[in-house]
């Protein structure tokens, strides 16, 4: 079958070229509609990451508030450089990206919504600084309206009032709310949307959703600190804690904000984000921006009389049937975080400068090491998804980067076989690396095919049109069940970027390849008896150091 060449894919191509040429972007409403908004699937672990980063020095209640004000300012600093164009606009060689994205990160939210959901987008255009002055906080899964910006003035509040009025909110949510409607939003989109219907016809709740609709971003503060029983270390349980708030806190939190800041009482911290409106790196360069302006910002705080109008509890109107639904969707998402094998690797014994002074991408290098960590865990080649960045694009967003090449398998090969000798493995290792680099920048380019594809089948069933048989081949479809989904969300901290498998016997990794060192966040599903993450973890540890060990002592040679 030569699709490429048959008069359906020429029909569906000029479909699609016509479609091309109304707007700025052919893609980008269907990625918002068909890879978000419409799916069904519970945001959290699926949808959603999760970033920690490194934990801060605080160990008491006035630390934990006095950095959640820095917080604050710090993102407020940010959306001020931001919405004046003071940013740097990002590139990759002499190529200008796209920060389309970063323009919808602060404010934004998604609002549930029987088979489709809105997105509620904030950016300069529409921001009403009457409605959009404030914080949404989440404390012992309370909520609270909390107003960080002077409506006469536009400027930042006095920082100890900020900080004064997060003291009044710990004070006045001693008790945790048993029915918190928090983890409501962790549930199934249409479970969640039925509720939200039945919620918003009381007055006060329709006016409480809307303040968190309106609010900057959404502030969890966490009151105790996070069980590790079950997981490998206490970074991984706190890394689970930023992810889904590890049971214990997830009714603290509100999974359908854009940006949703999670800071607990022992200096963990970290942000979920809802990911309809923009990838992880715009999220990891704003947490940077912020870290480093807390890390950098001297404020004396003091006690004193607090300004008792910036701070209102939002109290829900909650049913019986409410009642039993929090109770269902909590031991739902219990059920999920139970299944989860969490795991996050430090790997100090090199980073970037190692492949670096090999003269090889050190991504490409980390991509091949997972491909063999993979082999000789399950002895196949993993099929391996790698987001690719499209922001040469206007309003582009991610390409796949298909890693599992024939010359990575040529390689993979070659290391289980003993008869292979090293030098001949090198020359293999560096094929390998070269291969996925061009495929890295084909993505980049737009000159892969994913993308493509996905645009064909959306045309022809828009159009009322029957799917080609493609579309239904086995081949296709093993081709798109990913064992690897993987995506490197760069930081110049030590946080790692974590989120769940796309199959239910694979696993999902976010890395951070800094100088010298990386981080890995691993993840794969319980239920699946052939994977595990840790295990996966100390595979990659040693794929690296032995595809380290080949090009040290034999390119060289070569």
């Amino acid at each position: 079958m030569n699709f490429l060449n048959s008069d359906d894919a020429q029909k569906l191509q000029c479909l699609l070229v016509e479609k091309s040429k109304k707007t700025e972007n052919w893609i980008a409403d269907w990625w918002y509609d068909k890879v978000y908004l419409e799916p069904r699937c519970s945001l959290p672990i699926i949808v959603s990451p999760g970033s920690i980063y490194p934990q801060d020095e605080y160990q008491n209640l006035d630390g934990q508030l006095q950095f959640a004000t820095k917080y604050i300012l710090g993102l407020l600093n940010f959306k001020s450089m931001i919405d004046n164009q003071e940013f740097p606009v990002e590139k990759s060689g002499d190529s200008y990206f796209c920060m389309d994205q970063y323009y919808k990160l602060i404010g934004t939210c998604r609002i549930p919504k029987k088979d489709k959901d809105q997105i509620n987008i904030m950016h300069i255009q529409n921001f009403n600084i009457t409605k959009n002055n404030h914080v949404t906080v989440l404390h012992n899964n309370k909520f609270f309206s909390l107003q960080v910006i002077d409506t006469k003035t536009g400027l930042i509040l006095d920082p100890n009032e900020i900080y004064l009025n997060l003291k009044f909110i710990v004070e006045q949510s001693k008790e945790e709310d048993e029915y918190g409607i928090g983890i409501l939003t962790s549930d199934e989109r249409d479970v969640w949307a039925s509720a939200y219907e039945i919620l918003n016809q009381n007055e006060i709740n329709k006016a409480n959703f809307e303040s968190i609709h309106d609010s900057l971003f959404v502030l969890c503060l966490d009151t105790k600190e996070c069980s590790s029983e079950g997981f490998a270390d206490k970074k991984s349980a706190n890394a689970a804690q930023i992810l889904h708030g590890n049971k214990q806190f997830s009714s603290n939190r509100w999974f359908d904000k854009t940006v949703q800041a999670v800071i607990g009482t022992n200096g963990v911290w970290g942000t979920s984000f809802e990911h309809t409106v923009a990838e992880a790196v715009p999220h990891a360069v704003m947490n940077d921006h912020i870290f480093r302006y807390i890390k950098n910002s001297e404020i004396n705080f003091f006690e004193e009389k607090r300004n008792a109008t910036l701070c209102k509890e939002l109290v829900f109107q909650v049913s019986d049937q409410i009642k039993n639904q929090i109770k269902k969707s909590q031991k739902v998402f219990n059920s999920q975080i139970d299944n989860l094998d969490l795991y996050v690797l430090n790997f100090d014994l090199f980073g970037k400068n190692f492949p670096k002074s090999q003269k090889v991408s050190p991504d490409a290098f980390v991509q091949i090491a997972f491909q063999l960590a993979f082999y000789r865990a399950h002895n196949k080649l993993g099929n391996a998804y790698e987001s690719g960045s499209l922001r040469k694009f206007n309003f582009g967003r991610t390409e796949v980067i298909r890693a599992s090449s024939i010359e990575a398998l040529e390689f993979l090969k070659s290391m289980v076989d003993s008869n292979v000798e090293n030098q001949e493995r090198t020359q293999l290792l560096l094929r390998a690396i070269k291969k996925h680099r061009q495929l890295t920048v084909n993505a980049m380019n737009n000159e892969s095919f994913d993308k493509h594809f996905f645009g064909l089948k959306q045309i022809a069933l828009e159009n009322g049109i029957a799917l080609p048989e493609l579309f239904n081949d086995a081949g296709y479809k093993k081709a798109s069940y990913y064992y690897l989904s993987t995506s490197q969300v760069s930081s110049k901290f030590e946080a790692v970027t974590t989120f769940g498998p796309l199959v239910d016997d694979g696993y999902g990794s976010c890395y951070n390849i800094m100088e010298e060192k990386m981080f890995f966040g691993i993840s794969c599903y319980k239920s699946c008896t052939e994977t595990n993450s840790k295990v996966f973890g100390e595979n990659l540890r040693n794929a690296l150091i032995d595809c380290q060990a080949l090009l040290a002592k034999y390119k060289p040679k070569l």
